[in-house]
């Protein structure tokens, strides 16, 4: 007989490493700064559009300032008190907890990976120059920020971060099992 022949074998592979790159901290994809920016100017647009809407509570009590307190108020002159006035306080009300509320939820939602929060920021975007046009200048810093956080969206690594996000959210774990056996009472070893 001739030699034995060997038997091909296949070097060993390499270790598989996870196609999205994860936090060894959260476990979650790493965050770019971008997305720190983004959510920073979210927050910081919801304590804006509260500091205004505080100065706007501050100066309609007061009934010397009440004429000035909003635009709206400038516009329709209710009298103080009455019905009109009151109704469009809660116009006011609204239109804060609209516009923040959207501003808010778009950055909270970027910064958890959710693609739809572009949109959520465009819209955040409109309601805030609507929440500015209705109440005062100071309002506009406010939709500054909310321009920061809608164009933030779209950015390069923001589209790279959602794209791992949801690679992430694809990846299903293995469910759960029964076991075949399960042992009640005292194990053997300790009686």
């Amino acid at each position: 007989m001739t030699d034995q022949k060997q038997i091909q074998t296949l070097p060993p592979l390499e270790e598989l490493k996870p196609s999205t790159p994860l936090s060894p901290r959260t476990g979650e994809p790493t965050r770019p700064v971008v997305a720190w920016i983004g959510a920073g100017a979210a927050y910081l647009a919801v304590a804006c559009v509260m500091g205004v809407y505080a100065l706007h509570w501050w100066q309609a009590a007061h009934p010397d300032s009440y004429a000035g307190s909003a635009r709206l108020i400038q516009w329709v002159a209710p009298d103080p008190g009455k019905w009109l006035s009151l109704t469009l306080e809660g116009v006011l009300a609204a239109a804060s907890v609209l516009a923040a509320g959207a501003v808010g939820v778009a950055g909270f939602q970027a910064w958890n990976g959710w693609k739809w929060s572009r949109w959520a920021g465009l819209i955040g975007l409109v309601l805030m120059g609507g929440y500015a046009a209705v109440t005062s200048n100071w309002a506009f810093v406010a939709v500054g920020l909310a321009l920061v956080t809608a164009v933030v969206a779209f950015l390069p690594p923001m589209r790279r971060y959602f794209e791992r996000w949801s690679k992430v959210r694809a990846e299903r774990p293995a469910g759960y099992r029964r076991p075949a056996w399960i042992f009640y009472g005292r194990l053997p070893r300790f009686r």
